[in-house]
């Protein structure tokens, strides 16, 4: 089984990786990103959406919102939230690398360090192929993660945080495969009870993300280090990728 269909990761950390604030910064975010596109965007997709927090956002700005993703948990927190707040959210049970949209979207976008997840370079370069596929004529793919530089910078053999009810979470990541692979152990104790779950992905240079853009038939590729627009260097903490159809 892929880590990222294990189910008990997501329950476990869900508050982790997903707390109010990180909905709120979603809602920025989409702005940011839509201040990247060149085009008007009616239909967006979102692969690997995990709870939907960029879906909910482009949904309140009127838009068509297809999100993706293969956690069944995952989608069924985003689907809560949408019927909260009375959106209309389309959520996909479906692995992104074989997800093939009904009708073209204006912009697809993988957020929150959710590319490289699969186990060859082959298919992640598949993955961008059908991203490109997927994208009506003129249209934009965003990627948002971080980039090797970063990791490679700012790496730490163990990280510990300890959360307000007393829980904590250990971490235990390294760059492993000749700098290829991002691997990371997360360890949760919470009262008496601890969890232990891995999870790897790919990680990439911004020339190494071109090279795959251009290869699946993108016209133009802008890097950024924030979705801000700012350039990126080494002391950039994100990695945005804006890869353009036209």
């Amino acid at each position: 089984m892929n880590w990222y269909n294990d189910e008990e990761l997501w329950q476990v950390f869900y508050d982790c990786m997903f707390d109010e604030e990180s909905f709120k910064l979603a809602e920025q975010q989409v702005t940011q990103v839509l201040a990247l596109v060149e085009h008007k965007v009616d239909a967006v997709l979102d692969l690997a959406c995990g709870p939907g927090r960029h879906c909910l956002s482009f949904a309140k700005m009127g838009m068509k919102v297809i999100g993706v993703d293969s956690s069944e948990f995952l989608l069924r927190k985003a689907k809560e939230k949408s019927d909260q707040q009375k959106l209309r959210v389309t959520f996909v049970h479906d692995n992104m690398l074989d997800y093939v949209s009904e009708r073209k979207v204006d912009l697809i976008v993988n957020m929150f360090n959710s590319f490289g997840y699969f186990d060859t370079q082959e298919e992640n370069q598949q993955l961008i192929n059908n991203v490109f596929a997927n994208l009506s004529e003129t249209g934009t793919l965003i990627i948002d993660t971080v980039g090797k530089e970063t990791l490679a910078r700012t790496i730490e053999p163990v990280h510990l945080t300890e959360y307000e009810n007393g829980d904590l979470r250990i971490e235990r990541p390294l760059l492993i495969d000749d700098m290829q692979v991002f691997s990371n152990e997360w360890i949760y104790i919470s009262g008496e009870k601890v969890y232990r779950k891995n999870y790897q992905h790919f990680v990439y240079t911004p020339m190494e993300l071109k090279t795959m853009c251009f290869q699946a038939g993108f016209n133009e590729v802008d890097v950024y280090g924030s979705l801000d627009a700012e350039p990126y260097d080494l002391e950039s903490e994100r990695l945005v990728i804006v890869a353009k159809k036209y």
